[in-house]
């Protein structure tokens, strides 16, 4: 009777997990004719203008359908991904393609395209544009319908890879009442912004302003803020980023290095990169942009900032200007320049409905929808009062139909604004874009490292981008000669050993028992309840845990970037982490530094605890108010201590302030960067606080009264009595302080993104990035399991340290 039962609920569980478990393709439409099409944008569900455009064409197809009941009714489906930024973090559309569910359309980031696409991650577009040319469609996508920068951003090899729906570029906007009140005016008097690197430094040295206390008040324009980035400096200097071929990354070329030294200039001019840095962490968005309240005279952005100014700084006097020029170029008659970015539509490689995508691409791509989403977002922007400024659009004649009527045309908007959209559009044209390449992610990331350790003084600007130039080449170097291996296709050996594994380990826990207990009758008897009691685990465990641990073990000697099918190489991930891996030892150091935090939380955790231990009115109050910080989401704590950081406008900086001590840079600096994450560590000490008091009234109260007897102090009885009673909590809270200190990974994630200058690139981050950011599942995997042995050989340290040393009450 008793095994009928536990055959009954067995067999129960299994119904339930078989019924919940999610088909692996969509069930089919009761519908005749109708095919779903997968989108994936950025910000979650389709909604706004853009669902108005999606509107309009389901209602075409459906009309279609009407005249042609051969042709299919489209609908389409929102497919939402979580990530801040999934072209920096591609895990939804990495977990969807891998799970076979991937989306039929993808809103991607250009300069990423190519990346994902030279691995196979996208459908190229030109078989099906050459489709629609020979059916004589007048509507397909042309090429040469775009800005040149547009449209060559997704080609990768000669191929399209996507279609542009969105572009925008860069401005130098600049206070006009600012330069006007300094001096810099023409001979109408009207504002002179600056027209060469030269200028701008001499603004720089003239514009900022001090507080008594030293503390910058007003910044004339921070080399690194808003969208200030090397690749326009090293442009605006001749410079380029990767050779015509595509095959020798430039970083360091002495173009790109002369211009990283004059952002260096810019920031010593205006007393040094560390004050502009703390100024800068007092930047606010939207009303309290630094520009619209006159802390910043000059910034380089986008032209999405011309919205924000017509929104929250209607009467700000401002205007735009192309971004400065050596005066080499300038005297030479050299064209300005602009960085250039946008988003296109891509269809991933393995999307079920390819031509279905394909016609949805080439509608939403069309005058038609792009004139459809302006008119809907500006009947919202007038419903709502606000003023409307439209988008730049990536068809040349469309965007300047788009300015002559809702800017030029709008009486409503001020003639500044014309005047400083009039300049962003006319540096389409020359605008540049990001270099088409398979390490474009990690070319990106490497210019913003070698900007940081250069402007904090690290590196010397030559040693900054020579160090990301090895890095970026070896990683372009690998990519085009990878390395030889086996490819794995099949994969029934993986699920044998698998299945062989699980049975020699339930062998092994069933002969250890049975060695342990001989004549243990009565328990044995018992096995199918404590089984049946322990079966959600063990099912989670066999169907969640142990498989993707296996399948990382196999992927960890393997080249594997989940898109294409993975390839055995032996040890070679292993040796280019002890060899090849220039950021391993700092993502180390930085994770063993951060081991400080370990005693000092748990001190810390103890001492409350022992204030928390004693008599006292609303005990429980103050025992839920010290807890409180444990249970706050790690993200939510996070961006509260970004503000409590705050070098200028900061809590913690304030008090000191308050008290005549000058704090330090926290988060802005990489000296006091890990510092201060453990400082908001200890801020949720409270959480330890439980354990600890648990050990606490565990000890007998008669071992302090004979102390007492004795003459024993207080200090006396701690030492002698609460710390050897102890031991248990304390070995237990020491070997799971060490096991979470080296899984940090959100606290960075979310405050520094792993800077200043890699200071809080820890060992899980560098992980992250290999695993989803640059495509190296199989070197991820290989780092994961040597994470593991180094956990499991100190917990084997403390295990076996821990007889001298703790002490039980059976002892």
């Amino acid at each position: 009777m008793e095994r009928l039962k536990v055959i009954l609920v067995v067999g129960a569980l299994g119904l339930v997990i078989w019924l919940l478990y999610p088909p692996r393709q969509l069930q089919p439409l009761t519908e005749p004719n109708v095919v779903e099409i997968t989108f994936m944008g950025p910000m979650g569900p389709i909604r706004d203008s853009l669902d108005d455009a999606v509107q309009e064409f389901e209602r075409r197809s459906l009309e279609a359908h009407r005249l042609d009941p051969s042709r299919p009714v489209y609908r389409v489906i929102s497919s939402q991904t979580a990530a801040r930024d999934q072209v920096a973090d591609p895990t939804r559309f990495l977990i969807s393609v891998a799970g076979g569910m991937p989306p039929d359309v993808i809103y991607f980031d250009r300069y990423a395209i190519a990346e994902w696409a030279a691995r196979g991650a996208f459908e190229p577009l030109d078989p099906y544009m050459e489709a629609d040319r020979r059916a004589g469609l007048t509507d397909t996508v042309r090429p040469e319908a775009f800005f040149p920068a547009v449209w060559e951003e997704s080609v990768y090899q000669g191929r399209p890879y996507g279609i542009p729906v969105s572009v925008d570029n860069r401005a130098l906007l600049y206070n006009a009442d600012l330069l006007i009140r300094a001096g810099y005016v023409d001979a109408d008097g009207r504002a002179r912004p600056p027209r060469t690197w030269e200028e701008l430094l001499e603004y720089c040295a003239r514009l900022c302003e001090f507080d008594s206390a030293g503390r910058m008040t007003r910044a004339a324009f921070v080399p690194d803020f808003a969208q200030s980035w090397l690749y326009q400096y090293g442009w605006a200097n001749g410079g380029e980023f990767i050779s015509p071929d595509g095959r020798q990354i430039l970083l360091n070329s002495p173009e790109v290095v002369e211009a990283l030294q004059f952002m260096v200039k810019l920031a010593e001019a205006q007393g040094g990169y560390q004050r502009l840095a703390a100024f800068k962490a007092s930047f606010q968005g939207d009303s309290q942009d630094p520009f619209f309240t006159g802390k910043l005279v000059m910034k380089l952005d986008g032209v999405w900032s011309l919205a924000n100014v017509s929104l929250y700084a209607r009467n700000l006097n401002f205007a735009a200007a192309p971004f400065p020029r050596p005066a080499r170029f300038v005297n030479a008659g050299a064209p300005p320049l602009s960085f250039c970015g946008g988003w296109a539509y891509a269809i991933p490689s393995s999307a079920r409905n390819k031509q279905a995508a394909w016609e949805f691409i080439r509608f939403m791509t069309s005058e038609q929808a792009f004139r459809i989403q302006i008119e809907s977002d500006r009947a919202r922007y007038e419903a709502e009062g606000r003023p409307f400024l439209p988008h730049q659009q990536p068809l040349r004649q469309l965007n300047e139909e788009v300015f002559q009527r809702y800017v030029a045309g709008n009486p409503s908007l001020p003639p500044r604004f014309a005047q400083a959209m009039k300049v962003y559009n006319d540096l389409l044209p020359v605008s540049r874009f990001r270099p088409v390449t398979p390490v474009g992610q990690l070319l990106w990331n490497e210019q913003v490292s070698a900007m940081q350790a250069a402007l904090y003084g690290a590196l010397t600007p030559k040693q900054a981008l020579d160090r990301g130039t090895a890095n970026c080449q070896r990683a372009l170097d690998r990519f085009l000669a990878p390395p030889q291996g086996v490819p794995i296709t099949s994969w029934g050996w993986f699920f044998l050993l698998y299945g062989v594994l699980l049975a020699v380990g339930a062998t092994c826990a069933v002969a250890f028992h049975l060695r342990r207990h001989p004549r243990g009758a009565l328990t044995r008897r018992q096995w199918p309840g404590g089984v049946l009691a322990a079966l959600p685990w063990l099912a989670g465990f066999v169907v969640f845990g142990g498989g993707p641990m296996l399948f990382s073990f196999v992927m960890s000697f393997c080249d594997y970037d989940v898109l294409n099918p993975p390839r055995f190489v032996g040890l070679k991930n292993f040796r280019l982490m002890a060899t090849d891996d220039p950021l391993m030892p700092r993502a180390l150091w930085n994770t063993v530094y951060m081991l400080v935090a370990v005693p000092l939380t748990m001190a810390v955790s103890l001492a409350i605890a022992l204030l928390l231990n004693r008599a006292m009115r609303l005990m429980a109050l103050w025992r839920t108010l010290f807890y409180l910080p444990a249970i706050v989401p790690m993200v939510a704590a996070a961006v509260l201590w970004v503000w409590v950081l705050n070098p200028q406008g900061g809590l913690i900086n304030l008090a000191l302030a308050a008290v005549g001590i000058e704090g330090p840079q926290w988060l802005q600096s990489p000296l006091w960067s890990k510092p201060a994450l453990i400082l908001m560590k200890l801020w949720a000490a409270g959480g330890g606080m439980i354990i600890w008091l648990a050990g606490l009234k565990s000890i007998p109260t008669s071992l302090y009264e004979a102390a007492e007897v004795d003459g024993a102090s207080p200090w006396q009885q701690f030492w002698s009595i609460t710390i050897p009673q102890l031991t248990p909590y304390i070995f237990f809270n020491l070997i799971m302080g060490l096991i979470g200190t080296f899984q940090i990974f959100t606290e960075a994630f979310v405050m520094t993104g792993g800077g200043p200058v890699n200071s809080t690139l820890f060992y899980v981050y560098h992980l992250f990035n290999h695993a989803f950011r640059y495509g190296n599942m199989g070197y991820a995997s290989a780092m994961a399991w040597v994470l593991f042995a180094i956990v499991l050989a100190l917990t084997i340290v403390q295990l076996r340290a821990s007889r001298k040393w703790v002490h039980y009450e059976s002892d």
